[in-house]
């Protein structure tokens, strides 16, 4: 499928899906405490570095992005910031015109449809999720990406997952490997007039008008949402100074399709099961220490959520609570991302 014809695609599903109305963002909440943290309740795990790996070329099919086809999308542009910023790094990457006060990398596209098309060309993601809802706590649902950050060192490319990139003011430490998630943005009907001077609707891709591509804070209409637990505040994310490339470097923003390591199942009176077998709290934190505990090495510390669309949104924050408790208990470190069937 070329882009040409994914665009028609991406019409069709704004078509589908009702449009939600614009509402205005809820107030950032305080920072919690270390101690009252989850994620301070983990054990320490070692820091990602970057490495050396293969580059991630391609067609290109758009200034500013390539692909090969059933592989990877590679989004070109450059690093931003290498610290702070004082309020919060609220995005990881923008469009060439977006949030550049509060973004790490800035990508060289003007067009978020462009981006959008081109996943779904490349990668097959043609299932939206569900997106956060700012200032709620609630997760974003949808289906789970890796994230690569390359650049050219001295001896050839370098490459490092894009979540490394970010320092958690609370826990005073960087993430490790996570994906994020991607929900495809949304289209939300706009209100003004029409020709005639009477009031009217539009739709509108929000990608286009927020231009965040992909976030660490709970922002709706990011193509790519957060992984983080605590995205309600977006003060609480900064950048990883110690591996981060210096401004104006040259970067490579790598998507690919993933496998998590676990994947459970979230029903809708909030059981935990694997396999067929609900899970007793006792069952859940071998399965945890299994995967991600001491002597593991998973590739992305993440557990899949599998939750059904219509599921009440309220049970993703109590299995999230729930997860993280259990993987504290079994000297894990892991977080839930919540995952939609495609």
């Amino acid at each position: 499928m070329r882009i040409a014809a994914a665009l028609p695609l991406l019409l069709a599903c704004a078509a589908a899906c009702p449009a939600a109305e614009h509402q205005a963002p809820a107030a950032p909440k305080p920072l919690p405490s270390a101690s009252a943290d989850p994620l301070s309740a983990l054990p320490t795990v070692a820091r990602v570095r970057p490495q050396a790996v293969e580059e991630a070329a391609g067609d290109e099919l758009a200034p500013g992005i390539r692909r090969v086809r059933g592989r990877h999308v590679a989004l070109e542009g450059v690093m931003n910031i290498d610290q702070g910023p004082v309020d919060g790094l609220e995005v990881l990457a923008c469009l060439k015109d977006g949030k550049i006060h509060e973004t790490l990398i800035r990508l060289d596209t003007t067009i978020g449809q462009l981006v959008k098309a081109a996943c779904i060309e490349s990668l097959g993601l043609t299932v939206d999720g569900q997106p956060a809802e700012e200032g709620t706590g609630q997760p974003a649902r949808g289906i789970a990406v890796a994230l690569e950050v390359q650049w050219r060192g001295d001896q050839g490319w370098l490459g490092v997952p894009a979540s490394a990139l970010v320092r958690d003011r609370v826990t005073d430490t960087p993430y490790p490997a996570l994906p994020y998630v991607w929900t495809g943005s949304r289209f939300l009907a706009l209100h003004g007039s029409g020709p005639d001077g009477q009031p009217a609707a539009r739709q509108q891709f929000m990608l286009d008008s927020t231009k965040s591509v992909a976030v660490n804070f709970d922002e709706p209409d990011a193509l790519f949402a957060s992984p983080f637990p605590g995205a309600v505040n977006d003060t609480r994310f900064e950048t990883n100074s110690s591996i981060c490339p210096p401004p104006g470097t040259r970067i490579r923003l790598v998507v690919r399709r993933c496998e998590l390591p676990l994947t459970l199942a979230l029903a809708d009176d909030a059981r935990l099961s694997h396999a067929g077998q609900v899970l007793d709290d006792a069952a859940l934190s071998a399965l945890l220490a299994a995967h991600y505990g001491a002597g593991a090495k998973p590739a992305l510390r993440a557990v899949g959520v599998q939750v059904e669309r219509a599921t009440n949104r309220r049970q993703d924050i109590a299995a999230r609570t729930r997860l993280l408790a259990a993987a504290a208990h079994a000297k894990a470190w892991v977080v839930p991302v919540f995952v939609v069937g495609e």
